[in-house]
């Protein structure tokens, strides 16, 4: 430390010589070779980046990537339509940018940065199986990101050529995890790998993708969406009923105390609709076929006629026969088109909602429009009315918001918010405080005031009294400074001219510059004295020892 004092000191003392215009240029010098020391040290720490993969992304995926990495905590850069990360980052970016579905189209696995080897010897079937391995271990890897996940290893089956009296073969895969101790499988986990496998394999189903724990050996796998036993049934029915839930609670939010429940009834059955539309006919020939036949009687006697009968000698009546026979043959109609409507399982057949309003609400909508009557009983025809109406408006809401297809699906009714103590019923607080708030302005109720915002009070009058606090004891301060400051000797004041003290009548002579650093040593008069007289009575006892002892004899006896 002494050393760094003295190198310190020389350098100050060097710079003092120098003029002011060579003091700047040391500076800019010395202030050079920190900058650069700065930005080669930058350089060096600076992670080296490769692209995330070989395609190039659009404005809205760039958004969304650039969005996830920075919300994961991920370096990355972004150079024209592409993404760099650091390459211990580019597996865990992978896995996070295809949760958020950022990634281009076909850019999850780029097999010819995967698969290296040139030679062109190398059958199709030997190269498609090295694809197949590699990309089985890059999923591997993107796995292995997971927090949870110590290690994975994923096994790929995919679609083989299908031959002649051969059956078709379906993709499938085979994800092997080991979690950490204290995780356990769960179908979220199962849902998330399948889907991450299946996305990178065309024509694999997140169905035909087999999870294994490796610690437990059991085996999962992703449900099919018409498969009822497979999905848990009460999962969907709590989703939903609290989805519902939440919407009546939040539009009868305006009601303190309010109480729903929520039921809902899922259909589990499926159903296919088939519906085919054809064009109008077209006739293709017609044949017509007309016949007609015409008979005529012989004209009678003149005379009397028998009125008993007919006489062989009577005339018969004409008649005239027409028949009219047509033939249509239209062209076989021409199928315009086909629908096929298919209603999967779990589709909701039946919502029913129970909702019970507070006693208190209605007293205190009762209240605001009749100020002066006391408390209304349950049997008068207004408060009824009141409560009817508050009942109606609650249940028209609820019905809109379960999409109701019976009056009677939705149940509303009042239930009596009451404290129960040993000397009977008191309606509770709440019922206080929403009559007061339906009212309005009335009595002045100190005790309400102080239990409402007596906390806010306190810790308003406490922040005040803390604020007063610094700011005396910032005067204070300021005060003893100002005060100390004007004890201080003026630093603008002449200093007082010491004397001057001769060593002899003569000059000893001019010193020269030194090149060595001379350190400055403060001392006062006295002390210049003493060493004086010192080195006088050295030099006199050299010269003379005799007559310097008698002096030192004599002066001591004086004394």
């Amino acid at each position: 430390m002494e050393k760094l004092r003295q190198l310190i000191s020389g350098v100050v003392a060097q710079l003092n010589v120098l003029s002011v215009s060579q003091r700047v240029a040391i500076g800019l010098c010395a202030a050079l070779i920190v900058g650069s020391l700065l930005w080669l040290l930058q350089w060096s720490t600076t992670p080296e980046l490769v692209p995330l993969v070989n395609h190039e992304f659009t404005f809205d995926q760039l958004d969304s990537a650039e969005e996830s990495l920075r919300a994961n905590g991920l370096t990355y850069e972004v150079h024209g339509a592409r993404v760099y990360v650091r390459p211990p980052d580019r597996h865990n970016a992978l896995r996070v940018l295809h949760g958020a579905d950022a990634l281009p189209e076909g850019s999850l696995f780029d097999m010819e940065a995967v698969v290296t080897d040139p030679n062109p010897f190398i059958s199709p079937e030997a190269r498609k199986t090295a694809e197949t391995y590699a990309k089985g271990n890059e999923l591997a890897k993107i796995i292995s990101t997971y927090p949870f996940v110590t290690k994975a290893s994923v096994m790929l089956n995919e679609k083989s050529r299908r031959r002649l009296g051969s059956p078709d073969h379906v993709p499938t895969a085979s994800v092997v995890v080991a979690l950490n101790r204290s995780t356990q499988m769960s179908m979220e986990m199962v849902d998330g790998f399948a889907k991450l496998v299946s996305g990178a394999v065309a024509g694999l189903e997140p169905q035909n993708v087999y999870v294994t724990d490796s610690r437990t050996g059991r085996s999962y796998q992703v449900p099919r969406a018409d498969d009822v036993y497979a999905n848990d049934h009460l999962d969907v029915i709590k989703g939903r009923e609290e989805y519902l839930l939440k919407k009546i609670l939040d539009r009868l939010a305006y009601i303190p105390g309010v109480r729903a429940q929520v039921s809902v009834e899922l259909d589990t059955s499926k159903s296919v609709k088939h519906t085919n539309l054809y064009d109008d006919p077209r006739m293709k020939s017609e044949d017509s076929e007309t016949s007609e036949s015409t008979a005529g009687g012989v004209a009678a006697e003149p005379g009397v006629q028998a009125n008993l009968g007919q006489a062989l000698t009577a005339g018969g009546q004409d008649r005239s026969d027409s028949a009219q026979k047509s033939t249509v043959e239209n062209f076989p109609p021409n199928l315009r088109e086909t629908e096929t409507v298919e209603r999967l399982p779990f589709v909701t057949k039946r919502v029913t909602a129970t909702v019970s309003i507070p006693r208190s609400f209605v007293v205190g909508v009762y209240a605001a429009s009749h100020p002066d009557a006391p408390d209304p009983k349950d049997d008068d025809p207004e408060f009824s009315a009141v409560r009817d109406e508050q009942i109606q408006r609650v249940a028209k809401g609820v019905e809109h918001i379960v999409m109701a297809k019976d009056a009677a699906d939705v149940e509303v009714d009042v239930y009596p918010d009451m404290e129960w103590s040993g000397e009977g019923g008191a309606w509770s607080r709440a019922a206080v405080g929403v009559a007061s708030a339906v009212e309005g302005p009335g009595d002045f109720d100190a005790a309400g005031l102080l239990r409402t915002y007596g906390p806010q009070a306190g810790l308003g009058v406490l922040a005040l009294f803390s604020v007063m606090m610094m700011t005396r004891m910032a005067r204070r301060s300021t005060q003893l400074l100002s005060g100390a400051a004007s004890t201080r000797p003026e630093a603008d004041a002449e200093p007082t001219r010491e004397p001057i003290l001769a060593v002899g009548p003569r000059a000893v002579g001019q010193a020269e510059m030194s090149e060595s650093v001379l350190t400055a040593k403060e001392v006062d008069d006295s002390t210049i004295r003493y060493d004086e007289l010192t080195e006088e009575v050295s030099k006199m006892v050299q010269a003379d020892p005799e007559t310097a002892a008698g002096l030192m004899r004599r002066w001591i006896e004086q004394d």
